[in-house]
């Protein structure tokens, strides 16, 4: 199983070692300006703590993100409200946008200055509905390293991310399907995360669209025959505000090395 799918079983994830680097503080918004949702950390047993911890410039937008406990910071630069870059390490993601205004391309540059990956956006209306990872090869050009593929619901909640990865040095070619059922009416604070692959990809942080609105009750993932395959029920806490303070799992595999088994998951919120 490619690592595309850990985030989707981040609970059975090895611990990883990482450095502890001091958060940056929120600042609260100006006198008047209403009070938006703010997450704070996103906590997983098992794993690094704070798995996500996001800090916030005066004006309510995301300032920086901390990834896996000081695994990866990425600290968040705007050019007219619109995120223009994003900088982690010795590396920058440079946004793009369209005449009207949607992101299409994403740059990832390395400290000698050389674009090494890029990320290209589709849309369907205001949905997004395909991301395309290209890697760049030495001596090659550019080649597809991944892509996904989005269903929605007419409510706006993501139904269906399939993901395509082509085979590749030593790894065969990878496909899966993810699909999400029972969605409540509160508020989604994680969508981003859908998208991410931890530890061998840089998180993207995205603006005009989202691909959950609400919380989905099931989810289903397979990656195919013989290959890991699982149900998960949800159930959440809520605070007064809609928002989630807590995620339960009941995970049941259904394919795989670890069919039959069960297992409890569990994510905790917490905000400003």
């Amino acid at each position: 199983m490619r690592f595309g799918t850990a985030l989707r079983v981040m609970t059975l994830a090895a611990l990883v070692a990482s450095c502890k680097k001091e958060h940056a503080h929120y600042m609260p918004p100006p006198v008047g300006q209403a009070k938006k949702i703010l997450l704070k950390d996103i906590t997983i047993p098992n794993l690094p703590s704070p798995f996500y911890h996001f800090a916030y410039n005066p004006d309510s937008t995301v300032g920086s993100v901390d990834f896996s406990s000081g695994f990866s910071i990425y600290h968040v630069v705007y050019s007219s409200g619109r995120i223009s870059e994003m900088r982690v390490d010795r590396d920058t993601l440079r946004y793009q946008y369209d005449n009207d205004g949607k992101l299409t391309l994403i740059k990832f540059i390395n400290q000698a200055n050389s674009i090494y990956r890029i990320v290209f956006l589709s849309y369907n209306g205001d949905q997004v509905k395909g991301i395309e990872w290209d890697q760049k090869v030495d001596n090659v050009g550019y080649l597809l390293d991944r892509t996904l593929a989005f269903t929605y619901y007419p409510d706006g909640n993501v139904n269906t991310i399939t993901e395509h990865r082509p085979a590749r040095d030593s790894l065969p070619e990878y496909n899966s399907t993810w699909h999400f059922e029972q969605y409540d009416d509160k508020v989604n604070v994680d969508d981003f995360s859908l998208v991410h692959d931890p530890f061998h990809d840089h998180l993207l942080l995205f603006q005009g669209f989202r691909l959950q609105k609400n919380n989905p009750g099931k989810e289903i993932f397979s990656a195919g025959a013989g290959n890991a395959a699982y149900t998960v029920n949800n159930t959440y806490t809520y605070n007064s505000d809609h928002t989630p303070s807590l995620k339960t799992g009941d995970l049941l595999f259904t394919g795989g090395s670890d069919s039959a088994k069960r297992f409890q998951t569990s994510t905790a919120y917490t905000y400003y």
